[in-house]
């Protein structure tokens, strides 16, 4: 047979105190609790971080539009600067003046003359020269066509590099 579990003593209970006669309710839920200094400094304080937070978000859109107004001027000032360096009459409305854009305000879209390099060649100095020098005598070519056409003249040995990677200087042979 198993064993019983004996009971233990209960263990006594001091003697319930008498609740006062005075109780204090509790307040209502909008009620404010004056009684408390620290509850209306807490509200005091988020009040005043509420005012902040909205006079910080309207001075933090104001200053966003204003950089969006700089940033409409500056584009502008862009635009009109590379149309005139590209040679367009005015500033193209809606937005950036593309390549494809300036190329046909000037009629130059894909009709570019070719360029006789035999006469350029006979145009260069006997003596050192550099690859700007190069361009100034056909300026509307790009870079790389430019360095194509260098490169080719000295493998056809009509050209000698002269000087280092950077500086480098060609002579005619």
């Amino acid at each position: 047979m198993p064993a019983r579990k004996k009971k233990r003593p209960s263990a006594k209970r001091a003697p319930a105190k008498r609740k006062s006669k005075t109780t204090r309710r509790k307040p209502r839920a909008g009620a404010k609790d004056n009684s408390n200094p620290l509850a209306e400094l807490r509200r005091q304080a988020q009040t005043v971080i509420k005012q902040l937070q909205t006079v910080g978000w309207q001075r933090i859109n104001a200053i966003e539009r204003q950089i969006e107004g700089l940033n409409r001027q500056r584009q502008a000032l862009v635009n009109e600067l590379s149309s005139v360096v590209r040679g367009v009459g005015g500033v193209a409305r809606g937005g950036t003046t593309g390549t494809r854009r300036a190329a046909a305000s000037t009629g130059r879209r894909g009709g570019r003359a070719r360029v006789d390099w035999d006469k350029v060649y006979t145009k260069l100095p006997r003596g050192s020269f550099q690859a700007g020098d190069v361009r100034r005598l056909v300026p509307g070519v790009a870079g790389g066509t430019l360095s194509q056409r260098l490169t080719a003249w000295v493998k056809a040995k009509k050209l000698r590099r002269t000087g280092s990677r950077r500086g480098t200087r060609y002579t005619r042979i």
